[in-house]
C-alpha cells in the first residue's frame, strides 16, 4: 500500500500543497518545529481513518480564516490504484469521495488506505488511563475488520441507552436486562477479536522489542478481560445481570469491553510504573510495529508507517534496527534535523519551512 500523490488545501497551516511522485519507500520531512511537518502526517492518517490522531475536532484542521479544508490523495495497492478526496467543513460536516464516488459512512473509508502512526504523544497510551489503550486497540482492529467496527458501533449505542436508563429510578429492571442482552451479544464479538489481537500483538511486539534493544529485556501484554473466553456471551451476560443493583446505585454500566484494559509489562513489571522513558518508548514502538505486522497478515496489504519526530529520541542502534524492520514499506518520517538519518538508501528528502515543502 502506497501514497503516490498528496494534495492539501487550507489544511492546518498549509494553503496549497502538491506533493507529486512520493517515494514508495522512505520520505523524510525535516525542518524546525511548528513549520507543518506533523500536519502532513496528520493528513495522511486522516484519509486512513477519518479523524485526527491528535484527537482534535475537524474544525481545528481548517486553516485560520478559512471555511474549508481539502485532502486529495492518489494511492496504490497490490490490486488497484485509486484516489480519495476529502472536504472538511467543520461542525461535523465533511464530504468523502473514493474513486469519484461519494461515501456516506466512515466505515466505508476505514481500511482503504491503512496507516500506523507513532508519535511522541503515544507514550500517553502507556502512562495514562485505560481508555487510551482501549482506543488504540479499537482503532487498529477497526482498520482491519469491518465486522469489529460494526460490533463496536452497536455495542456503544446499546451502552449509551443503558446508561441513560440507569440514571432513571422509574425504569424497570426488565428493560435494563434487554440492553444487557444486546451488549452481551456485541460485547462477546468484541472480546473474541480483542483476545486474538492481543495474542498476535504479544507475539510480534515481543520480537520487535527484542530486536530494537541491545540488552536482555522482554515485553508482554496482558489482556484484562471482562468475561471468560470459554462461553463469552453467557459469562458476560451473567455478570451484567448480577450487577444491575450496583449499576443502578452508581448510575453507570460497570461490566463489559468498555471497562477493559491492557497491561503492558517490561521484564514482568508494569511499564506504567517501573519502566524508564526509554523503555516505554521502545515498548510503544514495538507495539506499533506489531500492529503494522498484524494488519499486513490479515489484509495482505502493508500499511503506511508514519513516524513523527521519533528518531531524535532513538540511538544509532535503534534507528538502524527500525529501518531494517520497515524496509520495503512506505514510511513517512518527520524530524528537526537529519542527524543519523541522512544516509538512508532509496529515500527522498524534503525541507519544510512555514508550510512550504521543498524537495532536496
Amino acid at each position: 500500500m502506497k501514497i503516490k500523490k498528496l494534495a492539501l488545501q487550507d489544511f492546518r497551516n498549509f494553503g496549497i500543497l502538491n506533493l507529486e511522485q512520493l517515494n514508495s519507500e522512505i520520505n523524510v520531512f525535516s525542518g524546525k518545529n511548528a513549520m507543518g511537518k506533523t500536519n502532513l502526517i496528520e493528513a495522511i492518517n486522516y484519509i486512513s481513518c477519518g479523524r485526527s490522531f491528535r484527537s482534535v475536532p475537524d474544525q481545528k484542521l481548517i486553516r485560520d480564516g478559512q471555511k474549508f479544508a481539502g485532502i486529495h490523495a492518489q494511492y496504490e495497492t497490490v490490486s488497484h490504484q485509486g484516489k480519495i478526496e476529502i472536504g472538511i467543513f467543520g461542525e461535523a460536516k465533511r464530504s468523502v469521495r473514493v474513486n469519484g464516488l461519494p461515501i456516506k459512512k466512515i466505515s466505508e473509508l476505514i481500511g482503504i488506505v491503512n496507516s500506523i502512526v507513532f508519535a511522541p504523544e503515544d507514550l500517553r497510551i502507556i502512562k495514562e488511563s485505560p481508555s487510551l489503550r482501549r482506543k488504540m486497540m479499537d482503532m487498529e482492529l477497526c482498520k482491519i475488520s469491518a465486522s469489529y467496527y460494526h460490533s463496536l458501533q452497536s455495542y456503544n449505542i446499546a451502552l449509551k441507552s443503558k446508561n441513560k436508563l440507569l440514571k432513571d429510578a422509574h425504569v424497570d429492571d426488565t428493560l435494563i436486562r434487554v440492553y444487557n442482552e444486546q451488549m452481551a451479544q456485541y460485547g462477546a464479538e468484541l472480546i473474541k477479536k480483542r483476545a486474538e489481537f492481543i495474542e498476535d500483538l504479544n507475539k510480534y511486539s515481543s520480537d520487535f522489542y527484542e530486536n530494537l534493544q541491545e540488552i536482555d529485556e522482554n515485553i508482554q501484554l496482558r489482556y484484562k478481560i471482562s468475561a471468560a473466553l470459554d462461553d463469552i456471551q453467557f459469562n458476560l451476560l451473567e455478570k451484567m445481570q448480577n450487577n444491575i443493583k450496583k449499576e443502578r446505585e452508581m448510575g453507570i454500566s460497570l461490566i463489559g469491553p468498555h471497562r477493559e484494559d491492557i497491561e503492558i509489562l517490561v521484564n514482568g513489571r508494569d511499564s506504567k510504573i517501573y519502566a524508564s522513558q526509554g523503555q516505554q518508548r521502545t515498548a510503544m514502538l514495538a507495539i506499533k510495529l506489531a500492529c503494522l505486522e498484524i494488519a499486513e497478515k490479515k489484509t495482505g496489504e502493508s500499511p503506511i508507517l508514519l513516524l513523527d519526530d521519533v528518531f531524535s529520541e532513538l540511538d544509532k542502534h535503534r534507528r538502524e534496527k527500525l529501518m531494517e524492520i520497515v524496509s520495503k514499506k512506505q514510511v513517512f518520517i518527520t524530524c528537526t534535523d537529519l542527524e543519523g538519518i541522512s544516509h538512508f538508501k532509496n529515500a527522498s528528502y524534503y525541507y519544510v519551512e512555514n508550510a512550504n515543502v521543498k524537495k532536496e
